[in-house]
């Protein structure tokens, strides 16, 4: 009697064993569940949506240029170099062709290039992609130089004048680091030429940071 007393006993500690054992399993199953599923709600960082782009690798922005100029007297290669403390302020220096009434000749130009459009989208929180479009309208520039030319049967300088120009680009790859295609109209005024001339710059450019020592 004694022993069957004992075994009934016993069998409602199995039973409270065996549930507490399935709520287990059930607890388990739910939390690998949640946790299989978790990755899908989590977005991955873009470090290309801060509106910056990689503009702040450096604090100045490098960038060379082959490009074609279409003037007058016909298509002519070119070559530009420039470069923008913070994206926005900076100096350029072109190698082209320049032309004077039927001829085109060699120039050299030289001067000074504003971007106004970058820092003041960035500070406003404009810059909300994607990057292709707020890097092309914050690569709007504006540039005012001189020029120096050498006329046909002439030395290198016997000509210069005031060169204007407005440019844009591009990126290829959706960053302010890397290639970009460029786009520029130029104007060109010589001191002793009757009126001034216009021309067209189309090419391909790549830009990089560079750490200046200002800001080590």
């Amino acid at each position: 009697m004694k022993r069957h007393a004992h075994r009934s006993i016993a069998r409602p500690a199995s039973g409270a064993a065996l549930a507490t054992a399935v709520l287990a399993i059930g607890s388990l199953s739910a939390t690998g569940a949640a946790a299989a599923e978790l990755p899908s709600h989590v977005t991955p960082l873009d470090t290309r949506s801060d509106g910056v782009y990689g503009r702040f690798d450096g604090d100045v922005s490098v960038n060379a240029s082959a490009l074609l100029e279409l003037s007058p007297g016909g298509p002519a290669p070119a070559v530009r170099a420039a470069a923008h403390y913070l994206w926005m302020a900076g100096a350029y220096v072109g190698l082209g062709r320049i032309t004077s009434g039927p001829a085109s000749d060699q120039v050299l130009s030289a001067g000074v290039e504003f971007r106004p459009a970058f820092v003041p989208r960035w500070t406003l929180g404009l810059e909300t992609g994607p990057s292709f479009v707020d890097l092309a309208i914050d690569s709007i520039s504006l540039s005012l130089g001189a020029f120096w030319a050498s006329p046909q049967g002439g030395e290198f300088g016997d000509e210069l004048g005031l060169e204007l120009g407005l440019g844009g680009g591009v990126p290829l790859t959706g960053s302010a680091r890397g290639p970009w295609l460029e786009a520029r109209g130029v104007l060109r005024a010589a001191d002793d030429a009757p009126k001034a001339v216009w021309c067209a710059q189309l090419g391909l450019s790549w830009s990089w940071g560079w750490q200046s020592p200002m800001q080590d």
